[in-house]
């Protein structure tokens, strides 16, 4: 096999055509150095391209347009990696990792679970994504997602696995937040939330509220099912409905979005 170097001596020994005709032969067969290739060449609009792909591949893991989700940690690997690869020396790597983020803990607040290695790809990258903050020699990157960063660690509901002391375990070693006010979380005083909560439930009409009961996500069980002794809350996404399964008994949530 070829050092870097001895590849390249060797390319500059063949004609012009053949090392076309080489690149050509490489894009076709490799996916990671066609992307590579047409970022050299075209600049940012393939960058802006690319991350718009790799959002959609991480999207349907959790969100298909058909069928039900996959869940597949390999998927958004692949995606991460790719955009890592192509993006370097930008903030487009930095902003698909705290999209996935965004994406996985919306998941697990509607659904109220999630499978485990997802959970796991979940709490890891948003350490490395804190851990990228920190390493920035200036606040503007924290900055520039301090609001999407607070959102991901304040989403209800993502008690399973200990993700949520997880994330919030990472964030407390934010460094940029220790000086920044704008990050201290006001407490809710106790009861209000669940009495507007319950307001807003019955104002439904009974055969609306039947349908959201019955229609609750189970991810132990992997289907739909009927959620009992549930709570009633309010959060930024509407109105909340926890309780649990009542096929498995396992902890399931219902969002009723605004």
């Amino acid at each position: 096999m070829l050092t870097s170097s001895q590849i390249k001596r060797k390319l500059k020994e063949l004609p012009p055509h053949e090392v076309i005709e080489l690149l050509h032969e490489t894009v076709k067969t490799n996916k990671e150095a066609r992307v590579f290739i047409s970022v050299k060449l075209q600049g940012e609009p393939a960058l802006l391209e690319l991350l718009e792909k790799c959002k959609e591949q991480i999207r349907k893991q959790f969100y298909p347009d058909r069928g039900l989700p996959k869940l597949r940690t390999d998927k958004v690997k692949e995606a991460l990696s790719s955009m890592e690869m192509a993006g370097q020396g930008t903030d487009w790597p930095f902003e698909l990792m705290v999209y996935f983020c965004e994406v996985a803990v919306r998941y697990i607040h509607e659904t109220g679970d999630i499978f485990e290695d997802m959970g796991d790809l979940l709490t890891d990258t948003y350490e490395a994504v804190i851990q990228a903050l920190n390493m920035a020699k200036t606040p503007e990157l924290y900055e520039k997602y301090r609001d999407r960063m607070k959102a991901i660690v304040e989403t209800t509901g993502c008690e399973c696995w200990g993700i949520c002391d997880s994330l919030e375990g990472s964030y407390s070693m934010l460094k940029w937040a220790e000086n920044d006010m704008t990050h201290v979380k006001v407490p809710k005083a106790p009861n209000v939330i669940d009495f507007a909560a319950t307001s807003e439930w019955l104002k439904m009409p009974d055969n609306i509220r039947r349908m959201y009961i019955e229609n609750v996500w189970c991810g132990q069980c992997s289907s739909v099912t009927v959620i009992e002794e549930f709570s009633v809350q309010l959060d930024k996404y509407g109105i909340v409905l926890r309780g649990k399964c009542s096929k498995c008994s396992h902890k399931v949530a219902r969002v009723i979005e605004k």
